[in-house]
């Protein structure tokens, strides 16, 4: 009995739903296409009814969590002033592993090292991912009159990656939460009243 065009559509989300998960959690490498699919449900066999490569999946993964890493800050920030925008963007950000209800976490400091080498598809969505974030941080950074809002909205996000980066790399939990208060404290001082300047 053939699958409908929903049917199939549903079957690629759970899967591309599942990797996401994975491959966030145990790496790209070690997540193999079989694990992927014995996590959605399905057998290794029905991988290519649905995509050409890995690859494919890898990009369509990291798309699902930067569209909700996204969707998550839209909604948080959506009514706020720029300055409560931007605190509560970077505080989101930089505590992301403690969020419940964020489903998956960003992938550039959870998968950099890997997503370095890549390239084709799976790079194109890393680097649209890394300008959407600087997108949402400028938006705010400019709202806020500060002169250089598009150098301090890059700056803000290299602090907020490798800040996260680092805070799951150490061993003990006072260390990871000293590091993410010092970027969040950091990001205040960078975007402070001296930072702005007056428009006419």
């Amino acid at each position: 009995m053939r699958r409908s065009k929903g049917d199939t559509a549903e079957t690629r989300k759970r899967i591309v739903s599942a990797a996401a998960e994975l491959f966030l959690a145990r790496g790209i490498t070690s997540t193999a296409i079989a694990d992927v699919m014995v996590a959605a449900g399905l057998t290794k066999g029905g991988f290519y009814r649905h995509f050409e490569s890995k690859e494919q999946l890898i990009a369509e993964a990291n798309r699902l969590a930067f569209d909700s890493l996204f969707e998550m800050l839209e909604a948080k920030t959506k009514g706020k002033t720029p300055k409560q925008a931007l605190e509560t963007i970077v505080h989101l950000y930089l505590y992301q592993h403690r969020i419940k209800e964020l489903l998956y976490k960003c992938p550039l400091p959870n998968l950099g090292s890997e997503l370095k080498r890549s390239n084709g598809c799976v790079k194109d969505v890393t680097v649209d991912g890394c300008q959407h974030l600087i997108r949402l941080v400028t938006r705010q950074t400019e709202r806020l009159n500060i002169a250089d809002h598009e150098a301090t909205a890059h700056a803000i996000v290299s602090m907020m990656v490798g800040s996260v980066t680092l805070s799951e790399l150490v061993s003990d939990e006072t260390t990871a939460k000293s590091i993410l208060a010092n970027a969040e404290r950091a990001v205040h001082a960078l975007c402070g009243p001296s930072a702005r300047s007056r428009r006419a």
